[in-house]
């Protein structure tokens, strides 16, 4: 094996390099060594809207509520009111007459669906 090894290494200079890049590997001179500067793309997001804003109903039948709002980061609800969670934003709803009192925006919280 170290016969096999050692003559590599031996013919190795001797093969003929490339004339543009001086490399043996073709993939290596395939890429140009200067040409333009490349270009800074910007992705632009456009802020999504909430369905939902403070006064609106919201339809707390057809959504299950947060149970652990300490894990999100949130204050505990006092009983009159409940978090939910609807497509990464949580609102936090009154009992009795399901109006939104806050919108809240955390990116603790925008995984919920």
């Amino acid at each position: 094996m170290r016969h096999l090894i050692l003559s590599f290494l031996l013919v190795l200079p001797a093969l003929p390099a490339s004339a543009e890049c001086g490399s043996i590997v073709p993939s290596v001179c395939a890429m140009p060594l200067e040409g333009p500067t490349p270009v800074r793309k910007v992705l632009k997001v456009k802020p999504t809207v909430t369905p939902y804003v403070v006064g609106d109903r919201f339809p707390f039948e057809d959504h299950s509520f947060l149970m652990d709002p300490r894990r999100y980061g949130l204050a505990p609800s006092d009983g009159t009111w409940r978090y939910y969670a609807l497509s990464g934003v949580v609102y936090r709803v009154q009992n009795n007459s399901g109006e939104v009192l806050e919108v809240i925006r955390r990116r603790r919280t925008s995984h919920l669906r």
